[in-house]
């Protein structure tokens, strides 16, 4: 009689990294983002009616140029679409991480909304991604962000903002 090898379903560790890690990193990756924007944004609009719109307005550019990229530019989403997983896994990390580099670089800045833009662009990175690559692309830009962001904040710690 032969052994069977073991079932995925019996494997603590596919279940663990299926259900708990994997949806948490889809999830947790934008949602990070998104809540330093939402902080941002009150900081501004705190601040005064004149910085919360420059805050708002870095938040949304990005978002709005992502998203005519996308109705209006179905062959340069093709294009995107031939990296390789690893190069865009790459460029990804390359991207959480210079965002957290940014961060620290412009937290004093007030001549414009560079963080509020380096953050809504990321997020635009991200939702882009989800909506228009397959699976193992998608996942690649996910992993690739996160994975920047904590190895700046093990590396450097967590960027204070205003």
């Amino acid at each position: 009689m032969q052994n069977k090898p073991e079932s995925n379903l019996n494997n603590w560790g596919m279940w663990l990294i299926h259900k708990l890690v994997h949806p948490f990193i889809i999830f947790a990756t934008p949602s990070f983002l998104m809540g330093l924007m939402i902080y941002l944004l009150f900081i501004g609009f705190s601040t005064g009616i004149y910085p919360g719109v420059r805050s708002l307005s870095g938040i949304l550019l990005p978002l709005i140029t992502i998203t005519f990229i996308y109705i209006f530019q179905k062959e340069l989403i093709e294009k995107i679409g031939e990296v390789p997983t690893l190069v865009s896994f790459s460029i990804s990390l390359a991207i959480g991480f210079g965002v957290m580099f940014v961060i620290r670089i412009f937290i004093d800045s007030q001549a414009v909304p560079i963080i509020e833009l380096v953050l809504s662009g990321s997020f635009s990175i991200l939702v882009f991604s989800y909506v228009s690559l397959e699976g193992n692309k998608m996942l690649a830009y996910y992993y690739g962000m996160i994975s920047g962001f904590l190895i700046y904040i093990i590396l450097w710690g967590f960027p204070y903002i205003r």
